[in-house]
């Protein structure tokens, strides 16, 4: 799914109601009832009581419609109108439309105190994705007062304050939203963690634009959802064996963190590929063979860390390096080594830097044009700060790993919510799967196992960074169906990926 900026989903709105012959207030009509069906979703069978709060433009407009919508359908709805000199035309309609069939709207102004009952569900329908400007400090006693409501909070495409492509000053007046009800297409700034607070979740509703209009408009964002990995997957073969699939070489561990290198291997043979061979200090032999079987085993002349990588590590079909390292000197030293001997090559398996391998490059940017072409590298927030430097906001953020993508040729999947995979033309595509439950020890080693697995099956390693991140993601969903998010372990991962793997190739599989 395509992420556009606010000027090309003008665009794509305008288009659409010129192919399909719609006036402004159907497609309003059309969004309203989009948002009425989520909200009727959200409320269940019960009745609701709603407050809304209408701005003077579009998003206003959305806001009576489903107030009407949710009025007729027998719930409780209390409407606030914003006070101002002129309001859109299809808001007008709106306001019309309800004085029709006798609802009363409440005119209020942002110096207002307003009542919400306590247990009224708030829409903020107020400003849309077409705001320009921050909100005066005019605003702040009113959106204070919503924000420390304890009223659950739902923003009708984006929360009100918040700049859809744009940073937004944190210190200006932003509804806090439980839910955001996004139309068409996600925001920029949904996807950000600095704007966690006011987006909460959110959820995409289709309204109908015309698809052939969106494929006319580049961009250089995208929202990963299932049938965009779905068409990566390759099948199994019938006649197939273990060397069908490959042999992948996970390279790390030191002296107390040999478990990153288990949760790797163990990651890895059950992503498919058909062999892992684990690289680890000689103090970790015992622990691997006895926790994971399966794997075979090498080991550095050194007990405690890494101090060489194998003469033979180029005769395997992919390479994960760095999950538990450390950063000693020999490791570091090794891994220029291996750089130097990369140097003399043809052809290099593909590759796979996480955590320490990342930090040592970190401390040695002149080592970074060594790096062979789209390798993968997967940093958590405090990696990619020392590998690229500071940012003042995630806007800046992505620029600049965008920047250095481009300039070293690398694939960067930045770690988190909605994780973002950037490719070395620019293109960034943020994952749609993952839970707040994901964020525990190991879970970043097991999904380097998930790559470096799909990298040794013959994954080309775009494919294998988006299919990775969104499988990952997915194990984590399936496993918080039946295990509390609190309690969810890198272990369980693992487990449910054989889960993810169903749900994603079987359509008649649900993952719940």
């Amino acid at each position: 799914m395509k992420i556009l900026s606010t000027a090309d989903i003008y665009k794509w709105e305008q288009a659409t109601m010129s192919s399909q012959n719609l006036e402004p207030a159907e497609l309003m009509e059309r969004a309203a009832g989009a948002l009425f069906q989520a909200i009727q979703q959200y409320i269940g069978e019960r009745q609701g009581s709603f407050t809304i709060l209408c701005g003077f433009g579009n998003n206003g407009g959305d806001g009576l419609a489903v107030g009407r919508m949710l009025h007729n359908a027998g719930h409780l709805v209390k409407i606030y109108l914003l006070n101002h000199i002129a309001y859109s035309p299809e808001n007008e309609i709106n306001q019309e439309r309800l004085r029709e069939i006798g609802i009363t709207i409440s005119s209020f102004t942002p110096e207002s105190t307003l009542e919400f009952q306590g247990k009224s569900v708030v829409i903020d329908a107020l400003f849309g994705y077409g705001l320009s400007r921050p909100l005066d400090d005019s605003w702040k006693p009113l959106l204070h007062q919503i924000n420390s409501a304890s009223n659950p909070v739902l923003s009708v495409d984006i929360p009100s304050g918040l700049f859809a492509d744009k940073p937004t000053p944190i210190e200006a007046p932003i509804i806090q939203a439980n839910i955001t009800y996004t139309f068409a297409c996600p925001k920029l700034s949904l996807l950000f963690p600095k704007y966690a607070l006011f987006t909460g979740f959110f959820q995409v509703l289709d309204i109908g634009l015309s698809q052939n209009i969106q494929n006319t408009l580049s961009t250089t964002y995208r929202y990963i959802q299932k049938e965009d990995v779905q068409i990566l997957i390759r099948p199994l073969q019938k006649f197939s064996h273990k060397g069908t699939y490959g042999h992948a070489y996970i390279a790390g561990g030191r002296h107390g963190s040999i478990g990153a290198i288990i949760l790797a291997s163990k990651a890895a043979l059950k992503t498919g590929c058909g062999l892992v061979t684990a690289y680890i200090p000689a103090c970790g032999y015992t622990i691997l063979q006895s926790a994971f079987p399966e794997a075979q085993v090498q080991t550095d002349p050194l007990d405690t860390h890494i101090s060489m990588f194998s003469e033979y590590i180029t005769k395997f079909d992919a390479i994960g390096l760095g999950m538990g390292a450390g950063t000693h000197t020999d490791t570091e030293n090794a891994l220029y080594q291996l750089f130097e001997r990369f140097k003399l090559m043809s052809e290099i398996p593909p590759l796979l830097f996480d955590a320490d391998a990342i930090n040592i490059l970190a401390k040695n940017p002149d080592w970074h044009p060594f790096i062979p072409p789209r390798s993968i590298l997967t940093p958590h927030p405090r990696e990619l700060e020392r590998l690229i430097g500071r940012w003042a906001d995630d806007f800046e953020k992505l620029e600049k790993v965008r920047d250095w993508s481009c300039r070293y040729q690398q694939i960067v999947v930045v770690k988190g919510a909605y994780s973002a995979i950037i490719l070395p033309d620019g293109t960034t595509h943020f994952n749609s799967t993952g839970n707040p439950g994901m964020a525990t020890a190991g879970s970043g080693d097991v999904l380097s196992g998930v790559i470096t697995s799909l990298l040794t099956q013959g994954y080309p390693p775009t494919d294998a960074a988006l299919l990775g991140v969104y499988l990952h993601g997915l194990a984590g969903d399936i496993a918080a169906v039946s295990i509390h998010e609190k309690s969810i372990t890198a272990t369980d991962i693992i487990n449910h990926l054989s889960a993810a793997w169903q749900f994603l190739q079987n359509p008649y599989t649900s993952p719940i």
